[in-house]
């Protein structure tokens, strides 16, 4: 089995910036999880990791399971992997984070359950992967769980999206990237903080479809074999993106980052392809979905420790990190890893694709 090592590497750092997004990004001053002294533009635009995984997850199941002309799409083994591949975690993490709203009415004797987004209508369709498939919205439970939801939503009409994509011709592919990207410009226009509205398919449609033009790009071109340069070219059109506050810039750098990074050229290929990395990139779906508890965890410990509440910002924010990834790797290892297993094996999920990659954050 092939694997795009730099990839499953870039996955790491996408959910590494959600996490600096939650961890230091102002929402309102006394709601600040880490104080270390000062804003960055970087940390507030973390919430773009998410779109970079929606256009990766689109080239990347493209790349798997997009049937050769005259062939069909197996349906059926498809929506098993990809339900053995997000849903258990999330299932998982879904009750846990529940238990612990429950748990901490009941020792705290508070009032959160059956309030704002903890109710049981909120939770039967977040339980069933069903809460994000609206246009936006409000999160529920486990609130990063919005953007799986979204995934599921590609999943489930992923054959609507191959039929979009053009096939074999440049122009047309081009041309339908460009309409993407317009769209995901008309969301930006239209809504109150860029691109980091949540709980909805508004992002995820088109970047999932320009990841698939994507892979689509790359059969089109069978003598392309990328160039040294391309990575860090698009690297920095992310930056600029990022720092001229254009979502939609940043967005279509991360398309270009994807593209080059898969024919492995440059030297960020390279440095992406290091081992460690490419194990973290692993379990950055479990980093990206458990990233509450721990958080809520240490959040309760420093109220109760004062040695914890008095060490700076950026040592708190170490010590959490530290333990979400301790806590990605038991995940990982405890439930991801067998239960994928034997969800395909059980289901009948025998039949490997052509060409198989790990794909979801």
């Amino acid at each position: 089995m092939q694997q795009f090592k730099p990839l499953t590497s870039l996955r790491l750092f996408l959910a590494l910036w959600v996490l600096c997004r939650h961890y230091f990004h102002v929402y309102e001053p006394e709601a600040m999880f880490f104080n270390i002294g000062f804003t960055s533009t970087f940390f507030d635009h973390g919430y773009l990791g998410v779109d970079g995984f929606f256009i990766l997850s689109g080239f990347i199941l493209a790349y798997n399971y997009d049937p050769a002309p005259g062939e069909q799409l197996q349906w059926k083994k498809f929506i098993v992997a990809r339900i053995a591949r997000i849903y258990p975690v999330y299932l998982f993490c879904l009750l846990a984070f529940a238990l612990a709203v429950i748990a901490r009415d009941l020792a705290l004797h508070t009032h959160n359950v059956g309030t704002g987004g903890y109710t049981l209508s909120s939770f039967i369709p977040e339980a069933l992967m069903l809460g994000a498939w609206q246009y936006a919205g409000e999160s529920g439970w486990n609130d990063v769980g919005w953007s799986v939801s979204a995934e599921w939503f590609a999943y489930v009409f992923f054959p609507l999206f191959l039929l979009a994509a053009p096939r074999l011709n440049k122009t047309r592919i081009a041309v339908a990237g460009c309409l993407a990207l317009a769209a995901l410009g008309a969301v930006e226009a239209t809504s109150p903080d860029h691109l980091s509205l949540s709980g909805g398919v508004a992002r995820l449609v088109p970047e999932f479809l320009l990841g698939v033009l994507l892979c689509r790009l790359r059969e089109a071109m069978p003598r392309h074999h990328g160039f040294a340069g391309g990575g860090m070219l698009s690297l920095g059109v992310c930056v600029l993106g990022v720092g001229l506050g254009l979502d939609v810039l940043f967005v279509a750098g991360a398309a270009g980052l994807v593209f080059f990074l898969s024919y492995k050229r440059d030297a960020l290929s390279r440095v992406f392809s290091l081992r460690s990395l490419v194990f973290l990139g692993e379990i950055s779906y479990c980093i990206y979905i458990v990233q509450r508890i721990p958080q809520y965890m240490f959040a309760f410990a420093r109220g109760k420790v004062e040695s914890l509440a008095a060490l700076p910002g950026i040592a708190q924010a170490a010590l959490l990190l530290t333990l979400t990834i301790v806590m990605a790797i038991l995940l990982h290892f405890v439930v991801e890893k067998p239960m994928r297993a034997y969800i395909n094996r059980r289901f009948g999920a025998k039949a490997k694709p052509v060409k198989a990659l790990a794909t979801t954050p």
